[in-house]
């Protein structure tokens, strides 16, 4: 009789510290959980922030369009009133802004980064050897739509 109670008990004991070892796996399953579910967040605020069809400052005309491809990074559009139209960018979110490389008019690499305050976005091109386009350059752009229009085309 002393042996099969003391079977019992180590059954017991042992589908204790089994359920307690369930239980931790799942507390690091729901931190893992949690993390995942803010870097989505964190990413859709970023595409709410980037992501969509902007006016040119100058002539109110769209010359920004910024989509999310399916692998992750961002495609851009890049029209400049009356000099040129960078239609093959492709970008990536950094802590700076917007980091983006297109080929110019000239059939070269070119880039630099977007910045977004509020519904504004600045385009800077810090990596250009086309003559007409000096590293430093600026543009502005307001955003119109959350829905980028030349890009779906």
């Amino acid at each position: 009789m002393k042996v099969k109670y003391r079977i019992i008990v180590l059954l017991l004991i042992g589908t204790i510290a089994l359920s307690g070892c369930t239980q931790k796996t799942d507390s690091n399953s729901v931190s893992e959980s949690s993390e995942t579910e803010e870097a989505a967040i964190e990413s859709n605020i970023d595409d709410i922030l980037y992501i969509g069809e902007y006016l040119d400052s100058v002539v109110e005309e769209p010359n920004l369009e910024i989509a999310k491809g399916e692998d992750g990074n961002y495609l851009v559009q890049i029209g400049i009133y009356r000099l040129t139209l960078l239609t093959d960018g492709v970008g990536e979110l950094t802590a700076e802004g917007l980091r983006f490389t297109a080929t110019d008019a000239a059939g070269n690499p070119i880039s630099g980064i977007i910045t977004v305050e509020g519904k504004t976005a600045t385009v800077t091109f810090t990596d250009s050897t086309w003559e007409y386009l000096e590293n430093g350059s600026a543009f502005t752009y307001v955003k119109s739509s959350d829905t980028p229009n030349r890009l779906d085309e």
